[in-house]
């Protein structure tokens, strides 16, 4: 575990590795990508700007808001049991996939920020649909955002449900 102490707490510079539970949620819904640099995620607390959302830049830098670890510790295990957070950890994730695949997600999420703060277009909506091929047709056609926001949905969807289902 890599960080900094200071007076008063961690540093904004603090991060640490991804234990084996969080590891083992990325496998089951990436696979096992063979890219060298897949393995570099690292998980920081997101310090800086919107403290109530994730986000992720180059190298595998996944910022995470204090709520979404054990007892509010970013030295603790992710709550991965929680829907929305394993969400973010995949949609984060996936922003690191397609950063590997030579998108530029930082500089076109910029751009659709910066839109939805001028014109009020939401860079993460996207048209469900219930047809497989629609859905896959929507995914193939869509920027960083929407995809990783269809993959943020399945991962929170299939965890409710596996929650919810008895036995």
């Amino acid at each position: 575990m890599a960080w900094w102490p200071r007076k008063g707490g961690l540093t904004p510079f603090w991060s640490r590795r991804l234990m084996a539970e969080e590891w083992a949620l990325i496998a089951h819904y990436f696979g096992q990508p063979r890219h060298p640099d897949w393995s570099r995620m690292r998980l920081h607390l997101r310090r800086l700007g919107d403290t109530r959302r994730a986000l992720s830049f180059n190298g595998g830098f996944l910022s995470m808001p204090s709520h979404c670890f054990e007892g509010f510790d970013p030295r603790q295990a992710l709550r991965i049991d929680q829907p929305l957070i394993a969400g973010w950890l995949a949609h984060e994730a996936f922003h690191h996939w397609q950063r590997l695949q030579g998108r530029a997600v930082t500089r076109e999420a910029l751009r659709l920020q910066w839109r939805f703060w001028r014109y009020g277009v939401n860079p993460y909506a996207y048209t469900a649909s219930a047809c497989a091929a629609d859905l896959l047709a929507q995914f193939q056609q869509a920027q960083v955002e929407q995809q990783a926001q269809m993959w943020q949905d399945a991962v929170m969807a299939d965890i409710a449900w596996r929650q919810a289902a008895p036995g």
